[in-house]
């Protein structure tokens, strides 16, 4: 193989992301995956362009950024993409003041949010027990993806009309300055660009153990194809998501909530249990999920973990078949405080991981930003 301007180790979405902006500038691509397609946190998640959570300023300007970059890839290369929009729900007096609050402290950036009393919800969702509902907050900011396609998608698109070059099935087994020695061979590269998300035992394992990098891992869930064609557009999330979500950390009750939260759900904290529910474009409902941080053993599925999810929905939406077909753990690197890390561990090669689970939201921007850095 001649030699390239970018290698790209690891073809989830945040190595995809990179490939993308390099071609933009006219450079040279091959992408190394060690699996014969892509199985990480980039499939086994929702789906979700989540620019309704974000912070008002950098980080929304960066989601808002990212998304306009799936909006063009997604036309081109064929993957199925939605504006689902959002539903938070409130069941408790403490949620519903925090989304009054979130209504009005958010009126001037760039949400679009609408408060809706009881009797709107059933104009935005079906199936929602009014009778325990509140009221809710409504933002069109949510967009579903394909999760199970769109990275596949993306790769034949950068490989037939971009000429990337892809080595699937193809482990790295070291990088330096300028070459990887992977099990297909030798390669040569200008620049090195590691995504390989909570992939960081193999390359350069020194430099990320010491800032303290460790993993979550997160239970979710997939019920059949719902009956009758019935649809579900939005995001279904609750109060666990409000004290989650930048959208709510300048509300003043949030602490209030919080406290609220400890008592009442205190199983659910233990777990990180904060429930999002979406449909997929087979009618199926994606359920979750929990997060458990630190290096949490492969394999460790709770059905007391599944159960606190599946109760708490319960609350929320009653689906015509709740029925549970498959259930999965994920991972993704965490770094508290930390939305992104990016390392240059040596000359010509740098790590490029999203530290708080949010690559789908934000991968574009990241990615135009370190191609910008590396390459002017």
């Amino acid at each position: 193989m001649k030699q390239v301007d970018v290698a790209i180790v690891g073809a989830g979405i945040m190595g995809l992301a990179h490939a993308i902006h390099a071609v933009r500038a006219g450079l040279t691509v091959a992408v190394f995956e060690r699996s014969p397609e892509a199985r990480g946190a980039s499939v086994r998640n929702f789906g979700m362009l989540a620019v309704v959570a974000q912070a008002p300023g950098k980080q929304l300007d960066a989601a808002q950024r990212s998304l306009a970059c799936w909006q063009e890839v997604a036309l081109h290369a064929g993957i199925a993409m939605r504006r689902a929009g959002c539903l938070f729900l409130a069941r408790a007096p403490e949620e519903m003041q925090v989304l009054e609050e979130s209504a009005v402290v958010n009126r001037d950036n760039d949400h679009s949010l609408e408060l809706l009393p009881r009797s709107a919800l059933s104009d935005y969702a079906p199936n929602l027990p009014s009778d325990q509902l509140l009221g809710g907050l409504w933002s069109a900011d949510a967009w579903k993806v394909d999760q199970r396609q769109a990275l596949a998608r993306i790769a034949d698109w950068l490989q037939s009309e971009h000429g990337v070059s892809f080595h699937f099935s193809t482990n790295v087994h070291s990088v330096t300055t300028g070459a990887l020695e992977t099990s297909a061979g030798t390669f040569k590269a200008g620049q090195i660009i590691l995504c390989g998300g909570d992939e960081f035992e193999t390359l350069f394992p020194d430099t990320f153990r010491a800032l303290g990098v460790t993993r979550c891992q997160l239970q979710m869930l997939r019920t059949p194809p719902q009956p009758d064609n019935w649809q579900l557009k939005p995001f279904i999330l609750g109060g666990l998501s409000m004290t989650r979500y930048n959208l709510f950390e300048t509300c003043p009750s949030l602490p209030a909530l919080k406290d609220y939260q400890k008592t009442h759900y205190a199983s659910h904290l233990a777990h990180g249990v904060h429930v999002i529910a979406c449909q997929e474009p087979d009618g199926s409902i994606t359920i979750g999920d929990s997060h458990a941080y630190g290096d949490a053993p492969d394999g460790g599925r709770s059905d007391e973990i599944d159960q606190l999810i599946l109760s708490d929905l319960s609350g929320m939406i009653a689906l015509p078949d709740p029925r549970i077909s498959q259930r999965w753990i994920g991972h993704y690197a965490y770094l508290p405080s930390r939305e992104t890390l990016i390392l240059l561990p040596t000359d010509g090669v740098t790590a490029v991981t999203m530290t708080n689970g949010q690559g789908m939201t934000h991968g574009f921007s990241v990615a135009e930003d370190v191609i910008q850095d590396l390459f002017g």
